[in-house]
């Protein structure tokens, strides 16, 4: 079968092929049309500036036995693209190459910056202060405590889709809507609240309680046992905060932290919930963090940014980059250059036999838009070497 599939391919070597196409197109949104400080206390959403983000991981415990999400202080923001990129146009024809989020922090900010995804069990799930009390290794199944070690300073920032359900949609919620989610006395999953993709399906995994494992275990076939079982998982986020010029505990003036989104996450899943995004006219993401916080602590310790009502000297909204590059999935332009040629190829005849394993280049290598990377992949990406798309 490989040697099939090597001739099938190299044989489209001997054509001069290569179609050449439009520029890469990048788009700014400099005003979110909805930004929300979602947190249960937060007397004001629609005007509330600034919006924080950090944990409460080991507050449902005595003596405080609150139920407030893990990720607590979570910032919500909406772009109306509708203005500035045609809607309707079918998902896979938004060829987006390129997506970051850009926040700006609040002055004098004191927490240390990190940029590396935390394990669940690096949080003090049992409050003890104390590492493996359990004697269960930390990770393993049964390990209900958690550990209070982690290898770097710090929580990381981390950018999510945002998902919608039962009582709020993606079309309606606004800034103006109502907080639905666990506080002080009841335990509830947030709506909208942040998610990944369950690996291999289409299935939204809720992340605002990754650390105790709450809300995934309905899913079908389970996520992680019975229902109302407890399954802790460390989800990947689409993209971590990168502070830009800041030195903590010396920053009298706001700056900028950055997200870029990663596209190939979940098999390119993640390209695919921002292609549905823009062919609806509305971008929509979860920021959050699990830098732990103490009550009335202030909010230097913990990552602040402005919303788009604030007016402090410095101030920003977040802001909101799209690049659609000249290619599109299904185009058979693998590396996203602007042709089709040698390059994309060999590339393809590598994803195929599974020596090319960049995300990137494995997601545009399904011609056939049919989840898989095979021989009927050639056929439409021969028509794209040969003619273009």
């Amino acid at each position: 079968m490989r040697v099939r599939l090597d001739i099938a391919v190299l044989t489209l070597l001997v054509f001069a092929g290569a179609v050449g196409r439009l520029a890469a197109q990048q788009f700014d949104f400099a005003v979110p049309s909805d930004d929300q400080w979602q947190y249960p206390y937060n007397p004001d959403p629609p005007n509330r500036s600034p919006g924080s983000c950090f944990g409460t991981v080991g507050y449902d415990l005595p003596p405080f036995n609150y139920k407030f999400n893990n990720r607590d202080g979570i910032v919500v923001v909406a772009w109306d693209t509708s203005g500035t990129i045609p809607t309707g146009q079918g998902p896979a024809s938004y060829a987006i190459s390129a997506i970051r989020v850009t926040l700006t922090s609040v002055p004098n900010a004191q927490w240390p910056a990190d940029h590396s995804v935390d394990e669940w069990y690096t949080y003090d799930i049992s409050g003890d202060q104390l590492i493996n009390a359990d004697g269960i290794p930390r990770g393993q199944p049964g390990d209900t405590d958690g550990e209070s070690s982690d290898t770097d300073a710090g929580r990381p920032i981390e950018l999510f889709g945002s998902g919608f359900g039962p009582v709020h949609a993606y079309s309606t919620w606004s800034e103006f809507s109502f907080y639905v989610g666990s506080d002080q006395f009841f335990a509830a999953p947030r709506d909208p609240f942040p998610f990944v993709y369950r690996d291999g399906t289409e299935e939204l995994l809720h992340v605002e309680d990754s650390v105790r494992g709450y809300y995934n275990s309905g899913l079908t076939p389970p996520f992680c046992g019975p229902p109302d079982s407890q399954c802790p998982f460390t989800p990947a986020p689409w993209a971590i905060g990168a502070p830009v010029n800041y030195t903590p505990g010396s920053q009298p003036t706001p700056f900028d932290v950055t997200f870029d989104v990663d596209l190939g996450l979940s098999d390119g899943r993640v390209l695919q919930y921002f292609q549905e995004q823009l062919d609806a006219g509305r971008v929509i993401v979860s920021v959050t963090s699990l830098r732990e916080t103490t009550q009335q602590a202030g909010q230097a310790g913990y990552p602040s940014f402005f919303m788009k009502e604030a007016t402090d000297p410095g101030a920003l909204a977040p802001r909101l980059t799209i690049v659609l590059s000249a290619c599109a999935l299904g185009d058979g332009d693998i590396n996203c250059d602007g042709s089709v040629n040698d390059t994309d190829a060999a590339l393809f005849v590598g994803v195929l036999l599974g020596t090319e394993t960049d995300s990137s280049y494995v997601t545009r290598s399904d011609l056939n838009n049919s989840n898989t990377r095979d021989g009927l992949d050639i056929a439409p990406f021969t028509q794209a070497y040969l003619m273009g798309p």
